[in-house]
Parts: structure tokens; C-alpha cells; sequence
């Protein structure tokens, strides 16, 4: 925007107000606008109006110049009075317009304009009229300088006015222009150079004018740079004689400007490279290797050091050099500086310069000895120029920052001194906080249980590999299966030892380059970068699946857990937060899916957790409120005689089939809530029908040590008899673990009021023979896949019919009444009852049915 400025100006300098078109347009160009405008204001009966004088508009903006309704426009009554208040304030209106209130929008927004600023226009102090560009495209605000830019373009407008309305020359503004003016000839003589650039430049001044006469007309800027800093506007013109051209040269000094942009510039690799240094110390902790990056960052800082070192206060009193660049640093390992040497390089207080005659009077008052490692490494002939800084721990210089210049010894200016005591004020107060707060620090990046980063670590790390390379990344979700079930037994300090187990199992298999952290609880993260392929993050989640999967053994007991694994892989655009929302989704799948597996992320995952969240909240509404739930019956029949025996009570819910209502408690551990209202409303309509009722108990309720009290709760309050429920539970259940036998014991306090309890779904689980005779149930229920399994008609040859015989065999050795289920047809029927199954069950006999009048 800098180059800008002359441009505008140029016009109205050379052509008076017959310059104006091209200011505008310089000016619009400048702010990025497709209009700008100059207006006129009047006073007249005591009402100012506005009218538009010149307009530029650019291609595809309509021009506004013949606008009936921007002619003698009254400003107050059109409600434009606050742009008035503001103009006679000398206060400039700007922004988007949609900001604007509504009075004032009709007329703009006719104009189709987005945005605008205007600011006012003086003549003689007095308010004259208004300055103002549109963008007519985009809602945007104004920055101060290029508000700064347009008050200076009508600035130079008003001073032009009062010349042209008094008829004063233009040489008497460019004489006192602060601005540096000249005319120069085509072969770069000085024609004419105002006051301003006579005495800035006494000794007279060349400028480069070939690229200004090649393209005459058309405005070239250059900055040149020497005892100042200007930036220059050159433009080659008609001159006095005919064919002749010369050139008008424009100046401003930006010495200032360019001062401030070099110490800008240095400033900002100061902070960035002790943010690099922050970064490594959480990252890594305080060690030797610190002082190499110390030093870089140093010498990255300060361009003029060219070499140099870091001495440390060691235990024995004296510094001892721990890092180099340039020198010998095994060499200089074996010098020790005391404090009081007589240069006094460990003595001073603050930054210090010394050059190359310091360093020979502090060599020549050296042992021989040291003298000849210093000479040896480097470390003394060479400097002509060293920058000595100390570095303070808690008030106390603990190290020294030495950068040395090999060329001048005026090398350092003040600047560099001003940088360097601030790198090592900062860096002093970082080491400090480190060695204070180093533990802290620690735990804000790690879990303090494993050892592993934590989730805000992980984010971070997260956030810069979608930045260096978003399509090679992936990350891995992890939820770990069954450590509830450890803690729930053996205590939290078990868990524990899982979880730090399962920490190292997780890193240990993990390429170098990725990142494993804790999410919190039974969850881990996991960072794969460098990916060339899928496949590969695939073959890494495989590896965690395997590791979780083995044994864990802690103290006496021996635990056995997986996890559940979800993968979203990295693409450009995505958040972190949205790369981990994905993986969790994916895991979420994972666990729906069965456990102990993984799961990539797919789009229509969010629609289904969608309507899984609505499901979910209209299901817990509804056990709330005890309505939208209700109990189907199948009937138990004898295969003999064809009569019911008893019925099985199924649950249904009025928005969804049991096969998604079902697995959605489970998930979400609405099971025990389920199961209470099905078997308080199976045992109340029990009522109905006298026949014994079979209620489903899932593992969430029988695993709560109070599930036998509410049982006995239940059938005292609706008073069924004991006789008249029947539990069944799968063999999940029953495994032969701690949580097995807490369920088993369960089920023996309820067969001890007088309930039976028969074997769900058998053949599915993990029971084995000896495990079978000693579960505590009265019956087993053939898995309807078995029964579906013997084919239409059965075929007693089938290996699916010696399995249902060794089913049927197995209960009546063991004393167990066997029910089959799914019998759909009447050869399966025939088949099973030849066979001697006693009890049936299945469409064929009877579908779910609610009860009607006692009969279902």
C-alpha cells in the first residue's frame, strides 16, 4: 500500500482537479475498492445536502455519477444525520454496511454496496464535502492505514481546492511539501528538487530513470537505500521540448519504516526460536543436549554471531563449556573458567562486548596448560568480536551464552546486545521454572498413571501433523474391553497396574516416529504419520489388537482383556477436534460391531450416531415415564401333547425392533432399567394367564450384587410365586472367571427362593462339560441355529443332527429339562419330538403375541 500513495497524489500534483479521475481510481486500486467518489456538502437554510462531483468506477460495478438521488441529497432528513455529527468531528464512517443502521442501508445497499469508508473533506477548516470508496462485493472493515491512506488523499484534494479556488500556483504546494520532489532529465540530471530534497540530499541525488522512460506515463517505485531509507515514484512525462520526455520523481523517506521493519523482523526470530526452546524443554526436559539448541536458537537469533558456546557452573565452582558451534567442543570439555579470571568474561553482570584484545589480554594471563586447549580448539585466535551473556537461575548466574564474530570487531551493535540480554533473561526464567516446576510441567503434557502424553499433548502433536502432511496421518482410537470388570473385583490399584501394563504393550510395538497418549480412563490415542498407504495404519492397529489381547498378569491373578479400535485418517481441512470426533466414531462402530476389532470411520457413522442419540433419549424418556414399552409373549409348548407349558415374556418398544433397542441398552447400560419393568410387568400380568413366564436377564443386572433382593422385591409386590418365574441367562454370563461366579452365586440365592433358571441360546457360549454339570440352572434351551441347522426335511445323518441328539443327550444325563428353540416347520417338529425333545418353542407353535383378556 506504500507504493500507493504517490500514485494517487501524482494526478492532482501535475493536473490540478483535472487529475481527479485518476486519483480516484489510484486510490480505489489502492484500498481494493470498485468505487470511489468525491461529494460536495452545503449548507443551505439550515440544511446540508449532498451532492456527487466525480465518480471512478470500476469494470462490472455500476456507476452511481448520473444517480438523480445522490443530487442534493438532504442529508439529516434522509437519515444521514449521524455521517453529518461525524464529518463535522473531522471523523471518518466506515465498515459493512449490513452494521449500518437500518435508516441508513436503503439507499446504500440500492447502490449495491457491501462496504464502505468515507472520510471528510476541509477547505480553508471549514467542512467541504466527503471522500469515500465502496466495495461492492464482500462485507469487510477498514484498517487504519488505509483509512490513513484516504484522509491523506483528501488531505492533498482540499489543499488542491484552496490552491485552484484562489488561483495559486503548484509550485507553491510543492515547495512546501514534506515530501522529496524533483524533475529529472532523461539522462538522470536534477532539474529541479524541492526545499524538502535539498536538504536531505545536499550532495545532489541519482536516481535510476531508464524503466520510467521505457513505459512513459506509467508510474515505477523503487526504494534506495543508502544514509536513508527512500522510497521513490518515478514517472517520465512530456518535457519543455518537443518528442522530449523528463521525469517527476516522487519521494518519502521510510528510514523509520524500514528500522522498525529490521527490528520487527529480529524480534520475531527471537520469540520464534525460544518458543522452539520451550517447546523441546516440556517436550523433552532439562538436559545436556538443551544447551546445543540453546545455542543455535542463539546464534539463529543474531545473524553477526558466527560461531560460539555455552559454559555451565558445574558442582566444583568453575564453568565448564557443555555445548559449541565452531569449535572443538571435546577440546573446550576440559578447560574450566573460573569466576574470577581476570577478563572477567564470567564475572559481568549483563551483556557484555569484548574483542580481540580483551581476548589476548585474558590468554596471555592463562596457565599454559588451558592456553594451549583454547588455542587448540579454536577458541581464542580466531574471535575478533565475542558477545558474553549470562544466564540467571534464581537470581544467580548458573551459565554463559558466548557468541563470537570471526570477521569485525565492530560486528555487535546495540541491537544485538538488546537481543541477546533479553534471549538470556527469558531463557533464565524458563530454566528456573524447569527446575522448579519441572515435575509440573511434566504432568501438563503427561499422564501422570503411565507415563504416556496426555490428551493435550496429543492435540497439539495432532494439530502440527495435519499441517505438515494431513493425508499421511491416521489416529487410532482405543477403548479397553473388561477393565471395569477389574477394577469392579480386585480394586482401582489393579486397574492400575492394567492400565501401565497395557501403556508399555502400546508402545513398545509403535514405530519411532508415532505417538501414543491417554485419553483418560480405559481410552488411548494413537498418532500413525509418515503413512504411504491405509493398509499400513491397519497392519500398526492389528499389532495393539494382538499385544492387548495377551495375558496381563498382575501379582497372583492373571487378567484377560482386548480393545476396541476405531481409525480415521487424516485429510486436509479437518481440525483436530474433528479427526478425533472421527476416530471415535469409528470405535464407537468397533464396539457396536462386537469388540476386540477395529473400525475405520465412514461419513454415515454421524447420521447413525444421530439416530442413535435420538433413540437413546426418547428410550430413557419413555422408562421414565413407563409408557411407549410393553411385553409380547411366546408360548413354551409340550411336543406331546401340543399344550402351553409356559410363556417367554419379549420386550417392545413403540420406535424401534429389539434387534436396535436392545444392543442400544447394552451399550449405554440401560439394561438393569429394561429388565426391571420387564419383569415387574411380567410378573403382574402373570395374573392373566397362571402359566409359568420365562423373563431374559442380562449380564448388566445379574452382575449387580443386589439383583436377587429387587427379584424378591418384585415377586412379593405383584404377588407371583416363585414357582411361576423362570430366569434365562446366556452363557456369557456364567463364564468361568471372578464375574462368573458372582453370577453364579446370584442365581443359587434365587433357585434358593424357589425361581428356576434355564441356559438361553445354548451351544453359542464357552461352557464346557465339567463347567455344564456344575452351572446353577434347571434347563437349557437349544440355540434356534442349531435347530435351523438340521435342514428341511432334517437329515439324522447330519452333523447338525448328531449335535442336537448330543444336546438332547447331554441335558437328560445332567438331569436339565431341554426346551428347542426355533421350531418354524412341522418336519422340524416331527423330527425333534420323535427325537424326545420334550418342550418346543418357535413360530410354528406360536408367535409373540401382547395378552388380550388372560389369552394371548
Amino acid at each position: 500500500m506504500d507504493g500507493s500513495l504517490p500514485q494517487a497524489l501524482f494526478p492532482l500534483l501535475r493536473q490540478g482537479l483535472g487529475g481527479l479521475p485518476d486519483s480516484l481510481e489510484a486510490v480505489a486500486r489502492a484500498l481494493s475498492a470498485h468505487r470511489a467518489y468525491l461529494f460536495r456538502l452545503e449548507a443551505r437554510g439550515g440544511t446540508w445536502y449532498a451532492s456527487q462531483l466525480a465518480e471512478w468506477a470500476g469494470e462490472g460495478t455500476s456507476p452511481q455519477i448520473q444517480n438523480p438521488d445522490l443530487q442534493d441529497l438532504p442529508m439529516e432528513e434522509a437519515g444521514y444525520g449521524r455521517w453529518l455529527e461525524a464529518f463535522l468531528q473531522d471523523q471518518a464512517i466506515g465498515g459493512p454496511v449490513r452494521t449500518f443502521p437500518q435508516a441508513e442501508r436503503p439507499l446504500l445497499e440500492a447502490q449495491e454496496i457491501q462496504s464502505l469508508l468515507v472520510v471528510p473533506i476541509r477547505v480553508d477548516g471549514a467542512l467541504w464535502g466527503f471522500l469515500g470508496v465502496d466495495d461492492c462485493q464482500r462485507a469487510r472493515g477498514f484498517t487504519p492505514e488505509e483509512e490513513t491512506l484516504l484522509r491523506v488523499m483528501a488531505e492533498a484534494l482540499a489543499r488542491t481546492l484552496e490552491l485552484w479556488e484562489r488561483t495559486r500556483w503548484l509550485g507553491n504546494l510543492v515547495e512546501a511539501s514534506p515530501f522529496y520532489l524533483a524533475r529529472l532529465g532523461p539522462e538522470g540530471t536534477l532539474r529541479y528538487a524541492n526545499p524538502a530534497l535539498r536538504q536531505a540530499f545536499p550532495q545532489g541525488l541519482s536516481l535510476p530513470v531508464e524503466k520510467a522512460l521505457a513505459r512513459p506515463g506509467r508510474p515505477c517505485t523503487l526504494t534506495a537505500q543508502g544514509a536513508r531509507a527512500v522510497e521513490w515514484t518515478l514517472v517520465a512525462i512530456p518535457g519543455p521540448g518537443p518528442k522530449a520526455l523528463e521525469v517527476l520523481a516522487l519521494g518519502i523517506d521510510v528510514s523509520e519504516r524500514e528500522e522498525a521493519r529490521l527490528q520487527e523482523a529480529r524480534w520475531t526470530a527471537f520469540r520464534r526460536n525460544l518458543l522452539r526452546v520451550y517447546e523441546t524443554l516440556m517436550a523433552e526436559g532439562l538436559s545436556d543436549s538443551i544447551f546445543g539448541l540453546i545455542l543455535e536458537a542463539a546464534l539463529d537469533t543474531i545473524p553477526s554471531a558466527q560461531a560460539g558456546s555455552v559454559t555451565v557452573l558445574m558442582e566444583d565452582g568453575n564453568y565448564h563449556f557443555v555445548a559449541a558451534k565452531g569449535y572443538d567442543l571435546e577440546a573446550l570439555r576440559q578447560v574450566a573458567l573460573r569466576p574470577e579470571e581476570p577478563l572477567s568474561l564470567t564475572g559481568h553482570a549483563e551483556a557484555q562486548i569484548f574483542t580481540w584484545r580483551d581476548l589476548q589480554r585474558f590468554n596471555a594471563r592463562l596457565d599454559p596448560e588451558r592456553r594451549q586447549v583454547m588455542e587448540e580448539a579454536g577458541r581464542v585466535g580466531e574471535i575478533q568480536a565475542i558477545l558474553s551473556v549470562p544466564v540467571y537461575l534464581a537470581g544467580e548466574r548458573k551459565a554463559f551464552l558466548y557468541l563470537d564474530n570471526l570477521e569485525r570487531e565492530d560486528a555487535f551493535g546495540p541491537l544485538d546486545l538488546e537481543l541477546a540480554q533479553a534471549f538470556a533473561s527469558q531463557l533464565g526464567l524458563l530454566l528456573r521454572r524447569l527446575e522448579l516446576e519441572g515435575q509440573l510441567e511434566h504432568l501438563a503434557f503427561h499422564d501422570p498413571l503411565t507415563g504416556l502424553p496426555n490428551r493435550l499433548f496429543f492435540l497439539e502433536k495432532l494439530a502440527q501433523a495435519l499441517k505438515e502432511d494431513p493425508r499421511g496421518l491416521a489416529v487410532l482410537y482405543l477403548d479397553l474391553d473388561g477393565l471395569k470388570l477389574v477394577n469392579d473385583l480386585d480394586g482401582h490399584a489393579a486397574g492400575d497396574e492394567v492400565l501401565r501394563a497395557v501403556a508399555g504393550r502400546l508402545r513398545a510395538v509403535l514405530r519411532p516416529r508415532d505417538l501414543v497418549a491417554r485419553q483418560g480412563g480405559d481410552e488411548f490415542l494413537v498418532l500413525l504419520t509418515g503413512l504411504k498407504a491405509p493398509e499400513e495404519a491397519v497392519g500398526v492397529a492389528e499389532r495393539l489388537l494382538e499385544v492387548v489381547r495377551l495375558p496381563i498378569p498382575v501379582g497372583e491373578r492373571v487378567y484377560h482383556l482386548t480393545t476396541s479400535l476405531g481409525i480415521a485418517l487424516g485429510e486436509a481441512g479437518l481440525s483436530p477436534g474433528e479427526v478425533l470426533q472421527r476416530a471415535d466414531l469409528a470405535l464407537y462402530r468397533a464396539k457396536g460391531e462386537g469388540k476386540d476389532r477395529l473400525s475405520f470411520f465412514e461419513a454415515h457413522l454421524q447420521e447413525a450416531l444421530r439416530r442413535e442419540m435420538g433413540l437413546l433419549e426418547a428410550l430413557r424418556e419413555d422408562l421414565e415415564r413407563g409408557q411407549g414399552l410393553w411385553l409380547v409373549y411366546q408360548p413354551i409348548v409340550d411336543l406331546q401333547t401340543g399344550q402351553r407349558v409356559a410363556l417367554e415374556a419379549l420386550l417392545r418398544w413403540r420406535l424401534a425392533p429389539p434387534s436396535e433397542f436392545i444392543p442400544l441398552a447394552e451399550r449405554h447400560r440401560l439394561m438393569p432399567q429394561l429388565g426391571a419393568f420387564a419383569l415387574r410387568q411380567a410378573c403382574r400380568e402373570r395374573e392373566g394367564h397362571g402359566l409359568p413366564v420365562h423373563v431374559n436377564v442380562s449380564p448388566q443386572e445379574l452382575l449387580d450384587p443386589t439383583y436377587p433382593q429387587r427379584v424378591a422385591e418384585v415377586l412379593e409386590a405383584t404377588g407371583c410365586p416363585p414357582e411361576g418365574l423362570v430366569l434365562e441367562v446366556t452363557e456369557s454370563t456364567l463364564i468361568p472367571d471372578e464375574r462368573g461366579r458372582d453370577a453364579s452365586q446370584s442365581l443359587q440365592i434365587l433357585r434358593g427362593l424357589g425361581l428356576r433358571v434355564y441356559l438361553d441360546d445354548f451351544g453359542s457360549g464357552h461352557s464346557s462339560l465339567e463347567r455344564l454339570a456344575h452351572l446353577p440352572v434347571d434347563g437349557v434351551k437349544l440355540g434356534q441355529a442349531f435347530t435351523q441347522a438340521l435342514g428341511t426335511p432334517p437329515d439324522p445323518s447330519s452333523p447338525a443332527a448328531r449335535l442336537v441328539g448330543a444336546v438332547l443327550a447331554l441335558a437328560q444325563a445332567l438331569g436339565l429339562t431341554p426346551i428347542a428353540e426355533g421350531i418354524e416347520d412341522a418336519q422340524a417338529l416331527a423330527y425333534l419330538k420323535a427325537l424326545g425333545f420334550p418342550l418346543g418353542q418357535g413360530y410354528f407353535l406360536g408367535r409373540p403375541a401382547p395378552l388380550y383378556n388372560g389369552d394371548q
